[in-house]
């Protein structure tokens, strides 16, 4: 009687191992939570040199540069390989902003977000070039109205 078993479990296991398989087969990327921003800082169309420019995810920090005597930054996000496994919904959602230090103050720049799947991130080829007059960053709005004092130059 465990002859006649043998076989049966033998394909239990070989569509067991199929259907993990088949289920569990993901791929492998390699994409970036933003896009390479750079831009200029200034105040009343004077650069602005030494001031902080950060980059962050979310609320996390990721990168900092400094201006240099032209008021130029480039912030180039690093990459990050992932697995995706088609398993349930996969929506994914980035958000990412340019922090400008200024003195004691820290001020939101520019802020960028989007949902999408999984692939939705960004390439090494995406672009934002951004130009930044802090002159208007003390402007009241319409409180329902965000406003940023970068301004998109460019998007790649």
């Amino acid at each position: 009687m465990s002859n006649n078993r043998a076989p049966v479990f033998k394909v239990l296991s070989l569509m067991i191992v199929l259907a993990a398989a088949t289920f569990l087969n993901g791929c492998v990327y390699h994409d970036y939570n933003s896009p390479h921003i750079e831009g200029v800082l200034t105040r009343q169309g004077q650069p602005l040199a030494n001031v902080n420019v950060s980059l962050a995810n979310s609320a996390q920090i990721m990168q900092t540069t400094t201006t240099d005597s032209k008021g130029y930054f480039s912030l180039a996000p690093k990459g990050e390989w992932n697995v995706f496994i088609p398993i349930g919904p996969q929506d994914r959602f980035t958000r990412w902003s340019v922090i400008i230090e200024q003195g004691s103050e820290t001020l939101t720049g520019y802020q960028d977000s989007g949902i999408g799947g999984v692939f939705s991130g960004y390439s090494s080829n995406d672009r934002v070039s951004l130009n930044c007059d802090l002159s208007q960053a003390n402007i009241k709005t319409d409180k329902s109205e965000v406003h940023y004092f970068c301004k998109v130059q460019t998007r790649e």
